[in-house]
């Protein structure tokens, strides 16, 4: 059942990601191509889409690569079960209303904004395993957010531009910036700590 579902799924991801980055090229919203570029790999919806994708589709390909170990370890499934949930929930609740995308750009935002982290995380509780991942790890689960964060911010410095508003320095000030930052950190460790105690009480599969 895990293999067809998650060919389904890798299939969908994909198409969606195609179609999402030749809006954006052929939009010219953001300029020349190497902007355009920059613009839609500097979102972290469309990186964790990105892997979403990949762990989708590594392990229906071939599940001894080493690129399929990687996202069939348990850590690394769960991590990005809350990357992707959090995308969801930060882009309904915090941009949605300051978001008003239309045509091809519409249907592709529901696709990388509910219908794929919806598809994830139903992946994640019905068939990876989760019941060996200790508390410890938790730290590392906010570096990969954390990376991408000081990056954008300091991309932002010296381009102008920054993909979410809560991380715009100039409008908004370092001190706001910082303390986003660290309440994102916080929910990311806290979000891990819940999938890490909701893996240890569900089912292996």
């Amino acid at each position: 059942m895990a293999r067809p579902y998650r060919l389904f799924c890798a299939i969908a991801a994909w198409v969606t990601l195609i179609i999402q980055y030749g809006v954006i090229i052929i939009g010219g919203k953001y300029g020349g191509f190497i902007n355009s570029n920059l613009a839609f790999f500097g979102y972290f919806t469309i990186l964790t889409n990105i892997f979403v994708a990949f762990a989708f589709t590594a392990p229906v390909l071939n599940p001894r690569a080493l690129i399929a170990r990687i996202f069939t370890r348990q850590a690394v499934r769960a991590a990005l079960a809350l990357y992707i949930l959090i995308v969801a929930l930060v882009y309904h609740f915090m941009l949605a209303a300051i978001h008003n995308p239309t045509g091809l750009n519409a249907l592709t935002n529901i696709g990388l904004h509910y219908i794929l982290p919806a598809l994830y995380i139903i992946d994640w509780l019905a068939f990876a395993p989760k019941d060996k991942m200790r508390f410890k790890i938790l730290p590392l689960w906010a570096v990969y957010p954390l990376i991408y964060g000081v990056f954008t911010i300091i991309r932002g410095l010296f381009t102008g531009v920054y993909p979410y508003p809560f991380l715009n320095i100039t409008e908004r000030g370092f001190a706001a910036v910082m303390i986003t930052m660290c309440i994102f950190c916080a929910v990311y460790i806290i979000g891990g700590a819940g999938f890490i105690a909701l893996g240890r009480v569900l089912p292996r599969r």
